[in-house]
Order: structure tokens, then sequence, then C-alpha cells
């Protein structure tokens, strides 16, 4: 490639970036311009011109009330579109309305997206809690250090990305979050030791919640499987590492990989 084609791509791999910025940035919360142009780093006009593109495109929508912007139809078709061809959700839901009945808890099955965890699906109880239905909805993110759908991840992400994890700043959820990487650490090589993981109230004060690892036919962790509930539940305690470990390795079994 010549120089000018590739000086010319330059601006066009930016664009693209931004505009892709901007989705994630939305995808975690409603924003206005000049909200996204500060967290962007960028100018407002700049922001502008790529909010407009996106608009015009379906991928984003603003609300002219409040100025808010928000992720719009078309990238809830993509999103469904990942979903509806993922090969480790083609029985599960089924098997998690059965543990979500069993246990009268939220079952989700989650994947890591960088340093989250994004819930890819999620089965409500039949009578669920009020208090935390909305930190189990479908496509919510939280920190890797955060749940136990998080740390199972994280446990079995590689030395290599949990030391890049530990170098950076571990921010709380609630007083009970882990943020000293000396006690995180511990916990995950406890999570890797027991193949499960459990917490308490870390993401929200209502809750708590068991993990375990899904694998794929070559042994390697994809996703996780959780079950939540509200934390003063004792039977919970006590059912669910066993109930969610289970689940996980038939989830496994579905994909191909066996225990030698």
């Amino acid at each position: 490639m010549s120089q000018t084609k590739e000086s010319a791509s330059a601006p066009t791999l930016q664009s693209m970036d931004r505009g892709m910025r901007i989705l994630e940035l939305l995808a975690e919360r409603p924003m206005r311009a000049k909200e996204l142009a500060d967290a962007l780093g960028s100018k407002w006009a700049t922001t502008h011109r790529t909010l407009t593109y996106l608009r015009d495109s379906g991928y984003v929508r603003r609300d002219e009330d409040s100025g808010l912007h928000y992720v719009g139809r078309r990238m809830f078709s993509i999103g469904a579109a990942y979903l509806n061809n993922h090969v480790l959700l083609n029985n599960a839901l089924p098997a998690m309305r059965a543990l979500s009945d069993e246990l009268g808890g939220f079952v989700q099955i989650a994947e890591r997206d960088g340093a989250f965890s994004t819930a890819i699906a999620s089965v409500e109880p039949r009578t669920p809690a009020d208090s935390i239905t909305a930190s189990s909805m479908l496509g919510r993110r939280y920190p890797l250090h955060t749940g136990a759908r998080s740390q199972v991840l994280l446990a079995y992400a590689g030395e290599e990305a949990i030391e890049d994890y530990l170098a950076g700043p571990l921010k709380p959820l609630t007083r009970f979050s882990i943020t000293d990487p000396r006690e995180l650490r511990e916990r995950l090589e406890e999570t890797r030791l027991n193949g499960y993981a459990v917490t308490a109230q870390d993401v929200t004060v209502w809750s708590k919640s068991a993990a375990a690892p899904i694998r794929d036919q070559h042994g390697v962790v994809v996703a996780s499987a959780a079950i939540i509930n509200y934390h003063e539940d004792g039977a919970h305690s006590a059912a669910a590492p066993r109930a969610v470990v289970e689940f996980s390795r038939s989830m496994s079994h579905a994909l191909g990989w066996r225990l030698d």
C-alpha cells in the first residue's frame, strides 16, 4: 500500500474507533454529546459529527427532550444476531430455567469482555426479588473483580491478563467489593482450587452469587455460569456452589469438553 493510501486510511480508522467507543459508552449509560466528548477526550464538533452519522444510520437514538443519546435499534439487531447464533446458548435456556426453579434465583451465563464480564443469557426466578432485578439484567457488565461470574472469568484468564488487571485500579461497587490486589489474587487462586467462586454483597448489597467456569472442547474457559440470589437466603448458600458446578459441567459437555 502506498504512503498516500495509508495516510488516507488513518482518519477513517480513527472515525471507526471513535464510533465504536461511543457505542461502548452508551451501552454503559445514556449520555449527552458533551459528556461523550469529555469521555473520549475529543472536540465537541468531532463527536457531534460522529453522533450524527450514528443516529442517521440507526445505531444511536437521541431523546429530543433530554438530549440524551441511547443505543439504537440497529445495534439491538446486531446483538441479537450474536446471541441467536451462539453455540453455547442453543440448548442452555431450558437448563437455566430448571436451575432457577431449583434454587429460586437468577441464572446467568457471562463472557469476558476486556476488563468486564457481560451477561449473554439471563433467566430470572418466577418470583424475582425487586432489589436485585436490575443488577441481573441481560447484557449487564461488571468489572472482573466484582461478582462470582466475573471472578471466575478473571481466575482463568491467564497470568499475564491477571497481572495486567491487578495493576489497574480496583474500584468498588459496594463497600464489600475487593479493592486490594493481594486479596483478589488469593481469591482467584481459591477459585481455581475449588472450581467455583462465591461472593456476597460486592455487586449490590442485596445479592450474593456462586459461579463456575464453562469450557470448550479444548478445555479453555470461554464463559461462566452463575446463580444470583438475595444475600439473606441461607438455603442458596449451601446448595448454590454444587448446583452451579454441575450446570457448568453440563454446558461444557455440550461444547465437547470431557474431563480426562
